[in-house]
């Protein structure tokens, strides 16, 4: 009798300390991560401003430049950065500055454009004066194959730029397959290896993918090939891993960036944050496997002509001693 009942106890703890665990972890989301533009201490403005202040930089970085763009985003940005003063933070901030320099920078560009907003000026001016030039565009010389090959860690780590505009030349499949190849020396929980990259090649599968992701518009057309992330929860201990398959695979993602600009390939990372249709069209069109959760798009080609994309200022490092 003992042992049986030993025996049940260990095959329901499992489910139990999974349930467990995910109820926590939700209650804990569902309390700290923000929503829409409704912010409840500094950290949520942070994320809020960051996120609206890079879709206008996206914008700016477009070579085929839409004037007047984004007025949603922009009338949500002033909303938030009202708010955040309203509650009593401080203009000084790297994000607050980052997002006044963006802010400028529109009103600059739309004007080569001979797009005058005086009402949208004096409503930027009242949010206060900035010296940062930290938001907006860069422009840049991609480095030659050889050159990124002697390149130390700092250098190339820091000479990488997300692309959102590309060649109409084909990236050879073989160059991609090095990156991927190279990538599976990223690190994973007892050296697992749970991910798999999808290589899409098909420009009609491609058109389809780029059909249920929320972040391209504009610029998914000029994808040559695109990548698909995945992790297999195969792979993971079912009683204390719940989130292990995202971390490993987030952390493959990284490396396949890393590989793909090591190849002198141009890429930008897209969101896998499907909703529930997406996820289902994905999971048909790829013919996924039902343990497999998705981690990570991303787009690829060539380098274009002229390269410019968003600055995407880092700010100070966050850590603790202890």
């Amino acid at each position: 009798m003992v042992n049986f009942i030993k025996r049940l106890r260990n095959k329901i703890y499992p489910y139990y300390a999974i349930d467990k665990k995910n109820k926590l972890y939700l209650t804990r989301f569902k309390r700290f991560s923000f929503y829409g533009t409704k912010c409840i201490d500094e950290k949520q403005y942070e994320a809020v401003i960051t996120r609206l202040q890079h879709t206008i930089e996206k914008g700016l970085a477009y070579l085929d430049y839409r004037a007047g763009f984004g007025k949603n985003n922009i009338s949500a940005l002033l909303a938030s950065m009202e708010n955040y003063l309203a509650d009593g933070y401080s203009r000084e901030t790297f994000f607050f500055q980052t997002a006044l320099s963006t802010l400028l920078m529109y009103i600059s560009k739309n004007k080569e454009y001979g797009i005058e907003n005086i009402e949208l000026e004096n409503h930027i001016k009242k949010l206060g004066e900035t010296k940062s030039k930290n938001g907006g565009v860069i422009k840049f010389l991609p480095l030659s194959p050889e050159e990124i090959k002697t390149l130390g860690y700092k250098d190339f780590v820091k000479s990488r730029h997300s692309m959102r505009h590309f060649s109409k030349e084909s990236v050879d499949v073989e160059r991609v397959e090095r990156a991927v190849q190279l990538a599976q020396y990223t690190p994973s929980a007892c050296n697992r290896q749970g991910w798999k990259t999808i290589i899409i090649s098909n420009k009609r599968v491609v058109k389809e993918v780029c059909a249920n992701q929320n972040g391209n518009e504009g610029f998914g057309h000029e994808f040559d090939k695109m990548l698909l992330i995945t992790a297999d929860l195969r792979c993971f201990n079912r009683d204390r891993e719940l989130y292990q398959a995202f971390i490993d695979g987030g952390m493959y993602a990284e490396n396949i960036l890393n590989a793909l600009h090591y190849e002198h390939i141009a890429s930008v990372p897209l969101s896998a944050s499907f909703n529930e249709v997406q996820e289902m069209n994905m999971r048909k069109l790829l013919n996924l496997h039902e343990a497999e959760v998705l981690i990570l798009l991303i787009g690829i080609g060539n380098y274009p002509e002229i390269c410019q994309t968003a600055r995407s200022e880092r700010k100070q490092a966050e850590y603790i001693i202890v």
